[in-house]
């Protein structure tokens, strides 16, 4: 469960309302917890339609002015009315308004693709847009889900109204309060991507941020943003424009936009003064009300930054305000430095911020009680995924079950406003939460001297290094235990390395050489963050925000401007720095097939895809010399509107796809790099991703493990056996951990550094890493500028590093075949195992055919699969279809899960 926004009672009963994301009534939680706020103690788990509907929003909660009732944004989209008893707070039905989207059901050769604005304008030569899989027109949602994504909500101070941010639409609608049947009433166009909705004091004008800032023009640079064409940066895709839309209630009329800082989220008032929190800016726009104009800036910037560069680190996040009129101070949600910034609005000085006061992890909304002297916080991540049971119960992946990454647990605080002293100590607490006294690694991050004697990992960025080639290999879901918890010698579990030595020979022959790293984490819940974690070292507060959910989007492998923070990604500073750079696969939005003899259905870029077991078999041909060349080669083109990604992208190498085994992609990267070893231009950065260990494509689970297994080795052994080895390393990790259970916690990943300038001979380091010291040992290798404040403070992997090697360290190292075979469950529907009973083979032939039912286009949507089944379906094909699940007395036929409804494209994998 994430907690997303605090709403306090205005009656003065000491309750509060806590609006959630990731719940459901299974796990004790509801949309709204509503709790004690002199105790803490929750009161009621509520949920609307009689408990039916726990879905609720990442922002969007108020009580109505007399606190009669409490209405609630949920991402089912419906805008929920609760009655709320007046003396204990607690909540009971009303009304449950649907908010519907804005557009109608578009249909491909039947199917349903997408959902079709009515009011967005479109221009020619527009970039396409994509859910990450594939190619969507402008005006085109990226998924079926039909929701307008409610926001934020607030009330007319009459209590007559109620306005409603609805996301996807890009509208404010109000509701009549009045009615003895509440229901949506018009909508109105604002800006592009709206967020928070607040009333001005007489009821006359209401604001509306727009993240995604104002409404695009035919001759700006746009991308896509879920159906709508935003203002985007031309070179790294961010968006490049922050808006507020002034409306007047009594025409219902847009008549200003005010032009803010990049993605304002909250406000509050102060006075006649409306403050407006920035997240992409970290700062605050001040606008005065009777002008409509900013009037001043306030600065959140971070207390750090890369040497020599006069800005800040980015990284505050702020996106929630609360305000003491009595003693002009302002209170900031800074969701990404897990902190409130106390702020002097009165000051004249730069640097406003008085203090910080600590919070869990990712604030995300506060309020403040003037009467309590409190401030309420919601943090939307909390205490993270090893917290309290029943809450964060541990969970189930391949049939074992320990810790994982989707068993959040947000929280509220209750902070006591703090004196001076108090202020000071904490602050000095945030400094150390956020590892902002690692002064020694924000000192390295610039200066170095090009002329200094080169050696592996440079002191500072812009020392030389031995090293001259990064190899950056991204896979898919795993924990550490699931892969090398058999690993003796490391802290690993055997018994839940379900793709231990059987499975996984690569893995298991690389650490016996190389590092054993035991302690190496993914800060990512899933696919959507993941993979920005690792190429921006951060998920931008616009997508983290969307967690566990992901209504609007699933930028896994971009596809949207809003999750793209403002100096871009690692290919980026790559770019800029003069770095030659290429890509294999990570972050290329949609491919296209063109396949001779097939006809292209209209829209629907992946109609002539071939099937894994036509690119199967297109390797086996290849590999053993039987054709020259890959049959579909040509075939597969990638795309990606971002320049600086496709320009130094590979396009025939296939993006995240379960219908194309990893062989192929090794095949068509070897290729390419054959050509560069030939011509001396093997890139200094290369980054490769493959699939196959997510599961869920045509072979079983152990299958494509073993696949994606080899594809490592082969990587490995091809460039060990290269003129570069000598000046290489390879840096391999997952994009997540979230199909997996691990007894140390549900982040720990499996991460590999492999090079001659590492230390060698069965190494054990435990020392605490993650993706983003990985990042960070990338760019100071390469001389690469840190993005923000996360890569900034974050230390190289120094412990791994050698600068005078032994020669047996430049030694090549061969891959191991493969001990499953790697079609091993395609076509089982007609051909049984030997041996196997008649009532086991019922079982395969119905789990097969339901495999296909539940895979079904949806094999390059990272994530998209009905989770209980697909577990089901894992755990019997590792055990040969004779093994009840655990907590259950026998094998469950397919037909059982007929009615399990999947998830959406862009849902998350087990919620």
């Amino acid at each position: 469960m994430r907690a997303k926004a605090v709403a306090l009672n205005p009656t003065g009963n000491h309750t509060a309302a806590v609006l959630t994301m990731g719940t459901s009534a299974a796990n004790g939680n509801g949309a709204v917890e509503v709790f004690d706020t002199k105790t803490g103690a929750v009161l009621q788990s509520y949920s609307s339609l009689a408990g039916t509907d726990s879905s609720g929003s990442h922002v969007g909660i108020t009580y109505s002015p007399d606190g009669k009732y409490l209405l609630f944004s949920q991402d089912s989209s419906f805008v929920a009315i609760a009655k709320v008893d007046p003396t204990t707070g607690k909540l009971s039905d009303y009304a449950h308004v649907s908010v519907p989207i804005d557009g109608s059901l578009f249909e491909i050769e039947g199917t349903p693709f997408d959902y079709k604005f009515d009011t967005v304008t479109c221009f020619p030569h527009l970039p396409i847009g994509t859910d990450g899989s594939y190619a969507h027109a402008c005006g085109h949602t990226v998924g079926t889900n039909p929701s307008a994504y409610p926001l934020g909500i607030a009330v007319s101070p009459d209590g007559k109204t109620a306005y409603s941010v609805l996301d996807v639409n890009d509208t404010l609608t109000k509701i009549d309060l009045t009615a003895s049947t509440p229901k949506e009433g018009a909508q109105i166009r604002v800006g592009n991507v709206p967020h928070s909705v607040i009333i001005s004091p007489d009821g006359a004008t209401a604001y509306v941020s727009n993240e995604a800032g104002r409404i695009a023009k035919e001759d700006d640079h746009q991308l896509y943003s879920d159906g709508t064409p935003v203002v985007a940066d031309a070179e790294t895709g961010a968006t490049s424009t922050g808006t507020v839309s002034v409306v007047d209630l009594s025409t219902f009329k847009v008549t200003k936009t005010i032009f803010t800082g990049l993605h304002p989220t909250g406000m509050a008032f102060w006075g006649k003064y409306l403050l407006v929190a920035n997240a992409y800016d970290d700062n605050i726009s001040v606008i005065d009300t009777g002008v409509n104009q900013v009037v001043r800036t306030i600065g959140l910037g971070l207390p750090i930054r890369v040497p020599g560069e006069k800005k800040a680190a980015y990284g505050a996040g702020p996106n929630s305000i609360a305000v003491d009129p009595d003693h002009d101070i302002a209170y900031v949600a800074l969701y990404n430095a897990n902190s409130i910034a106390v702020v002097d609005l009165d000051s004249v000085s730069k640097d406003a911020i008085l203090g910080l006061i600590p919070t869990a992890y990712a604030p995300s909304s506060i309020v403040l009680d003037h009467k309590d002297r409190v401030l309420i916080v919601a943090n939307d991540k909390g205490i993270g995924t090893k917290g309290i049971p029943p809450q964060n119960s541990f969970g189930t992946a391949h049939g074992v079950t320990s810790y994982n990454t989707h068993q959040d647990l947000g929280t509220a605080s209750i902070i006591p406003l703090p004196g001076v002293d108090t202020l000071a100590d904490w602050t000095n607490q945030v400094y150390l939460n956020n590892h902002w006294d690692l002064t020694r690694n924000i000192k390295t991050a610039a200066g170095g001297d090009p002329h200094l004697k080169a050696v592996a990992l440079p002191k500072k960025i812009g020392d030389p290094s031995l090293i001259k080639h990064v190899f950056l290999i991204i896979r898919e879901n795993r924990t550490y235990d699931q892969i090398l918890g058999d690993v003796i010698g490391g802290n690993g579990d055997p018994s839940l390395a379900v793709f231990g030595a059987g499975v996984t020979p690569n893995a298991h022959a690389l650490v016996e050489r190389f590092p054993l790293l035991d302690n190496f984490y993914d800060p990512s819940r899933q696919s959507a963050d993941g993979h920005n974690w690792i190429v921006q070292a951060m998920a931008p507060y616009s997508d983290d925000i969307q967690s566990p959910d992901w209504v609007r989007d699933y930028p896994s492998n971009g596809g949207d401007a809003i999750a793209y923070q403002k100096k871009g990604h690692i290919w980026d500073q790559a770019v800029k720095a003069g770095i030659r750079f290429k890509n294999f696969g990570e972050y290329i939005e949609w491919n296209s097939f063109v396949v001779p003899g097939c006809t292209p259905i209209p829209n629907f870029s992946g109609s002539c895809h071939p099937t894994w077991s036509h690119f199967y078999a297109d390797t086996q041909a290849y590999e053993s010399k039987t054709e020259p060349q890959l049959k579909y080669y040509r075939s597969v083109q990638s795309h990606s509107p971002l320049p600086n990604l496709i320009n130094n992208t590979d396009r025939k190498y296939p993006q995240f796809d379960l219908d194309i085994p990893d062989q192929y992609r090794v095949d068509v990267w070897k290729q390419n790099f054959e050509e560069d070893v030939k011509a001396g231009t093997v890139p200094q950065l290369s980054i490769m991703w493959i699939s196959s260990d997510h599961t869920g494509g045509p072979p079983t689970a152990v299958a494509m493990q073993a696949d994606n297994d080899l594809a490592v080795g082969r990587f490995v052994d091809i460039i060990s056996h290269s003129p570069v080895w000598d000046s290489s390393a390879i840096f391999i990790e997952e994009d997540d951990a979230q199909d997996g259970v691990d007894h140390v916690d549900g982040h720990r990943s499996p991460g590999y550094v492999i090079s001659p300038y590492v230390r060698q001979g069965g190494v054990v380091d435990s020392t605490y890493y993650t993706q983003v010291n990985m990042t960070r040992t990338i760019e100071q290798i390469l001389g690469l500028t840190p993005m923000n404040q996360f890569d900034l403070v974050a230390s190289p992997m120094r412990t791994l590093f050698v600068d005078d090697p032994p020669a047996d360290n430049f030694k090549p190292w061969s891959h191991v075949p493969n001990l499953i075979p790697l079609d091993q469950g395609v076509n089982q529907t007609t051909a049984s195992l030997k041996d196997e009973s008649p009532a086991v083979k019922a079982l395969r032939v119905g789990w097969m055919k339901k495999k296909a039912q539940v895979f079904a286009g949806k094999h390059t949507k990272p994530d998209s699969e009905d989770s209980d089944t697909v577990n089901h379906l894992n755990w019997y094909e590792a055990t040969g279809f004779t093994r009840p699940y655990p907590g259950e007395a026998k094998v469950r036929p397919a037909s059982d899960f007929k009615h399990r409804k999947a998830p959406e494209a862009g849902a998350d994998l087990d919620d």
